[in-house]
């Protein structure tokens, strides 16, 4: 199986470098490397082919977020032959064993839209960042199997589910066909969940591989933490998703959970003096109830008018 592998980055530049020697010791070589750049500063290309030579280096004229970077490194590969795409978050680095049991999983059946890994954290020692997601409706909109289970045999069993992390993930060429690629307009967070979703939806399964590992340091690509992009990002996607995917009783049990859950969160906010990022918390889910886009300059995800 002609497999490519896509990077998108935005800064982070000697994360992007540690993910790409990773790639050398993969067992099952992968036919083409795609770093798609979100007009990082300075431009990482030279460093990156340092790295590695063979490197195609795909540099965006504006921070497309992970759904967009995902998009144009999906479509070049795909045009280059690829017969299927392991997208891979460029604050990662895969154990040699990945791509090979990643293949193994997608190889399973020819329905089999996508398989994930099982992604443990950058940390020694390492716990188990994320296995699978549970699709709930509640709030948060999905349970994330295995957050931060410091005993990393468990969730070991394959298995079919609602999604997996876009982190480290095969995708069919065929089911990208079929399926078509990320929504965009989520920009970054639950844009996998949602291709998840349209693929189960259009008859294809996905598939989690616990034998294929990943090793996330995580968040860094928005600070973590309880802060505003990703507070923000999480919150507004998560009310589009349920715009687009939910029955009128998955919106209802998204409402009362999402109602509760904020009673809650302003009590411990406010006795942490976390309040400024609670409020990108409510401006996300308004944001996402009536399609606004991201604030990019706000957040700190691209440069304002001006800025040098």
């Amino acid at each position: 199986m002609r497999v490519a592998v896509v990077i998108p980055m935005w800064n982070q530049v000697e994360l992007t470098l540690r993910c790409l020697r990773s790639l050398e010791a993969l067992t099952h070589a992968p036919t083409r490397v795609y770093v798609v750049d979100n007009a990082s500063e300075p431009d990482p290309t030279a460093a990156l082919l340092q790295v590695r030579a063979d490197v195609t280096v795909l540099r965006q004229a504006a921070n497309l977020g992970f759904a967009g970077g995902c998009n144009a490194g999906i479509a070049r590969a795909i045009a280059d032959g690829a017969e299927a795409v392991l997208l891979l978050n460029n604050d990662a680095y895969v154990a040699p064993e990945l791509l090979a049991h990643l293949v193994g999983g997608l190889s399973g059946g020819e329905r089999i839209a996508a398989a994930g890994a099982k992604t443990l954290t950058d940390e020694t020692p390492p716990r188990i960042h994320a296995a699978y997601n549970v699709l709930t409706f509640h709030a948060p909109l999905v349970r994330v199997e295995g957050w931060l289970e410091p005993r990393t045999e468990k969730f070991g069993e394959e298995r079919d589910v609602d999604s997996v992390s876009g982190g480290a993930i095969l995708l069919r060429r065929k089911a990208l066909e079929d399926i078509g690629l990320f929504d965009e307009e989520y920009f970054a967070y639950h844009e996998d969940v949602d291709w998840c979703a349209r693929a189960r939806r259009a008859g294809w399964r996905i598939r989690y591989v616990p034998e294929a590992i990943n090793y996330h340091r995580m968040h860094a690509s928005t600070g973590g933490g309880y802060g505003g992009p990703i507070v923000y990002l999480t919150s507004r996607n998560a009310v589009l998703f349920v715009r687009k995917h939910g029955s009128l009783g998955q919106r209802l049990a998204f409402a009362v959970y999402t109602l509760g859950n904020l009673m809650k969160e302003f009590a411990l906010r406010a006795r942490r003096g976390e309040l400024a990022a609670y409020r990108w918390r409510l401006r996300g889910l308004v944001d996402g109830l009536f399609g606004r886009p991201v604030p990019l300059a706000e957040l700190g995800l691209r440069p304002r008018p001006g800025d040098s």
